[in-house]
């Protein structure tokens, strides 16, 4: 009997996991068919005997959450209702008019209209407050529902009660809604003489590699004296694989290995090659990188660095090596399951984080310098695993101000580009234009006059400290120096302000770029002033120093 039952529960096991390719050893099916059958009299128990009346399908919800929170974040369990929904949305949708919105307090405001896109022709600007859409109010609706209320079928309108900035009255306005594809190619242009710029902000297109080809391709036939090229890819989330490999080929020799893919299930194991003779196999490359490139990001920069193709300029990628699929397990719902790992040419996996907590006690970790290995580049430079990839030039990081950050939360510079944008038709173009200082002291009478004021760290824990000294009774004894302590902190904040000057005016010069010249506008000024771009430059004129960097001599 006992053989039976370690029997049923074993194949019950192998059916729920989806053994198919899998190497299971006895004991393994025996700790599968144990826990399984604890877990089924858990349920079964408190289904039955738990004093309150519990919701089934809820219960199991949550134990499978946390089951899969042992795992790393990728690995997710979708359920019919999510399907569902989301096929609903697919359905409904694939329209929309081109703008981002926010929160400013408790009204939902615009917070930037994409260039030529509906939105832009019907003459809805930032800072433009949403009231309504479609005649239902949105009061304590999330950015989330508010923006499947904006989107729908191409080509139907949406009426939108705004209050556009600047005006004391609402408008209704009807926005038709078009179909909006995700432009990955963010900008590219001639930086000077003879260094050109592409940015890629996400793989998310399937034909993202064509685009950046398209561009390089432009800047070829465009300019004559074009020889160096910045691809900047700072930022990007990734996306597709094949698009990561396809712009690998760009630059790339046919036949070379790029990536591949392995896990436990020998069927994940998989290797791509350049397929394609490079179109410029030859020009010399820096690619930018940060803490938020990753995944196909870092296959492109990472494949750059280990075949010492070009030279990666920036700060640590994030560290994204993981491959995911969707499973079907039954009953119209689905597994995204982390299936393997990637690996670059040298043989290294850039996967940075720890999620098995095999480590530490906490959880995620970054995984310690200890336990990561040495590898080769193609031109014997030493390289390392488990860390993202690790720019051959590192710069910088901006480290955020806290003083900065909280004039941003409070949407301080946000709000002044809307009222510059009010007093002026028009601007100088994007390389031309000046933020003077007098524009900085009608920011700081506007800051003042709208009593725009954030909490600081130190206001935080002053307001504990009065409220811990009414729980005490020292109230009234503490009152004055309290008193006087808040009013040195309002003065020093005061001060703050002038003294992140510079900063400030490069952010608020950005921010009224991108009124006039959008996105476009506020990327191409920021071009000049960035220091990455600035080392980019330095090391094109220094071609030898370049070699040197990709061990060539």
């Amino acid at each position: 009997m006992k053989t039976k039952k370690y029997f049923k529960h074993t194949i019950l096991a192998l059916v729920l996991l989806g053994t198919s390719g899998w190497a299971f050893v006895e004991s393994d099916l025996f700790v599968v068919s144990k826990n399984m059958e604890i877990f089924s009299n858990i349920y079964k128990e408190l289904n039955e005997t738990y004093v309150d009346e519990v919701e089934a399908a809820g219960l199991m919800r949550t134990g499978l959450t946390a089951m899969l929170k042992k795992l790393d974040p990728y690995t997710n369990y979708i359920t019919e209702a999510q399907i569902e929904g989301a096929k609903l949305k697919r359905f409904a949708s694939g329209g929309d008019i081109g703008v981002k919105i926010g929160k400013l307090g408790d009204q939902v405001v615009v917070e930037e209209v994409l260039e030529g896109l509906p939105a832009d022709e019907a003459g809805i600007k930032p800072g433009a407050i949403i009231k309504e859409i479609d005649g239902r109010s949105i009061a304590d609706k999330s950015i989330g529902e508010i923006e499947i209320f904006i989107e729908g079928q191409p080509d139907t309108e949406v009426e939108l009660l705004l209050q556009l900035y600047g005006k004391d009255t609402d408008e209704t306005m009807f926005v038709k809604r078009a179909v909006i594809k995700p432009k990955d190619v963010t900008f590219s242009k001639m930086l000077n003489d003879s260094v050109g710029y592409v940015r890629l902000s996400t793989f998310l297109s399937p034909a993202c590699g064509k685009f950046v080809q398209g561009e390089i391709d432009k800047l070829t036939e465009e300019n004559e004296n074009f020889k160096y090229l910045v691809f900047d890819l700072r930022g990007n989330p990734g996306g597709y694989l094949r698009e990561a490999i396809f712009i690998n080929n760009i630059f790339v020799e046919k036949g070379q290995m790029l990536v591949k893919t392995s896990g436990r299930d020998p069927e994940e194991a998989k290797e791509y090659k350049a397929i394609s003779d490079p179109a410029y196999p030859a020009l010399p490359l820096v690619v930018l990188t940060n803490g938020k490139s990753a995944s196909a990001s870092e296959i492109v920069s990472g494949t750059m660095q280990d075949l010492d193709r070009g030279v990666v300029i920036g700060q640590q990628t994030y560290g994204k090596g993981l491959v995911q699929q969707t499973k079907d397990i039954g009953f119209n719902s689905k597994l995204k399951v982390t299936v393997a790992k990637y690996y670059i040419p040298t043989g290294r996996c850039i996967q940075a984080v720890d999620y098995y907590g095999e480590y530490t006690d906490n959880g995620a970790a970054t995984i310690p310098d200890s336990l990561k290995n040495e590898f080769l580049t193609k031109n014997g430079r030493k390289v390392y695993d488990n860390s993202g990839v690790t720019p051959d030039i590192v710069t910088e990081k901006n480290d955020k101000n806290p003083f900065i950050e909280g004039l941003k939360s409070e949407k301080a510079i946000f709000q002044y580009a809307n009222e510059y944008q009010l007093q002026y038709d028009s601007i100088a173009a994007p390389l031309e234009f000046k933020f003077t200082d007098a524009d900085f002291e009608n920011f700081v009478k506007f800051v003042q006059s709208n009593k725009i004021d954030f909490e600081s760290k130190t206001e935080e824990k002053l307001n504990k400290l009065e409220e811990a000294t009414k729980e005490e009774n020292y109230a009234e004894t503490v009152k004055g120096d309290l008193t006087a302590l808040q009013a040195k902190i309002d003065d020093l904040k005061k001060q703050e302000i002038y003294k992140h000057k510079d900063e400030l005016k490069e952010l608020l010069k950005y921010e009224i770029l991108s009124r006039y010249h959008y996105e476009r506008g506020r990327l191409e000024a920021s071009l000049n002033d960035d220091p990455n771009v600035q080392e980019a430059f330095r090391l094109f004129s220094n071609m030898d120093e370049y070699d040197k960097i990709l061990a060539k001599k």
